[in-house]
């Protein structure tokens, strides 16, 4: 793929899919003749090259906006999930003999 100029600048990479429409499209013509149903026309390279910028920014800002909002959420996680364990009598029973044995001793 590298060869055919798809991992290279945006206008060999729109080079190569006019190369590539323009070979696939006798063949695309054949196909539409045998559906029985009316197949939308491809995106020119323009709108497509902006679609794929378009796709690969929400993207990318939903990844970063994840990535900021994780330690609170770890945080909520954690506090949820102590609350849930302390609220079984076994678990909290449990629990308070590792503190009671860390608490300092009275003399």
């Amino acid at each position: 793929m590298k060869e055919q100029g798809i991992w290279k600048p945006s206008d060999e990479s729109i080079k190569t899919l006019e190369k590539m429409k323009h070979t696939v499209n006798p063949y695309v013509d054949t196909v539409k003749k045998q559906i029985p149903f009316e197949v939308p026309k491809l995106p020119q390279s323009e709108s497509l090259s902006s679609l794929i910028k378009q796709s690969w920014n929400a993207g990318v800002m939903a990844t970063f906006a994840f990535l900021a909002n994780l330690p609170n959420k770890v945080e909520d996680w954690k506090t949820g999930g102590m609350q849930t364990i302390t609220k079984n009598p076994d678990m909290k029973k449990f629990l308070d003999s590792f503190s009671s044995k860390n608490a300092p001793q009275s003399k």
